[in-house]
């Protein structure tokens, strides 16, 4: 059962970065590089049994607000690259929260 779960995750995800990329999907109504970007974020996070809908930063907030390691680290490398793009101190992961996602994944955090 969890290997269907799985590969229906990797489907949808792989689904939505095709349409992105044909322009026919426009999950957060940005242009098309955003939106090319966030589905291939959401596949890396299929890829890692997590939710297809969920972007990993989303998935790192929940997990550093958990008190997990791993989200911490990951938030901590996310800030320092989102820095660098945006040219000021930015805490990513906080801003990138999906409340609402998550309920697809494989690996619980």
């Amino acid at each position: 059962m969890i290997i269907w779960i799985y590969v229906s995750n990797l489907a949808i995800a792989l689904w939505n970065v095709a349409r992105a990329v044909i322009f026919v999907y426009h999950p957060n109504g940005d242009g098309w590089a955003h939106s090319v970007a966030y589905c291939v974020d959401c596949l890396g996070n299929a890829i890692t049994g997590g939710d297809p809908r969920e972007t990993i930063s989303s998935r790192s907030a929940k997990a550093r607000l958990e008190g997990k390691e791993w989200g911490c680290a990951m938030c901590a490398f996310l800030g320092w690259a989102a820095t660098l793009i945006a040219g000021k101190p930015t805490d990513h992961c906080a801003e990138s929260i999906e409340p609402n996602e998550g309920s697809r994944a494989i690996i619980k955090d």
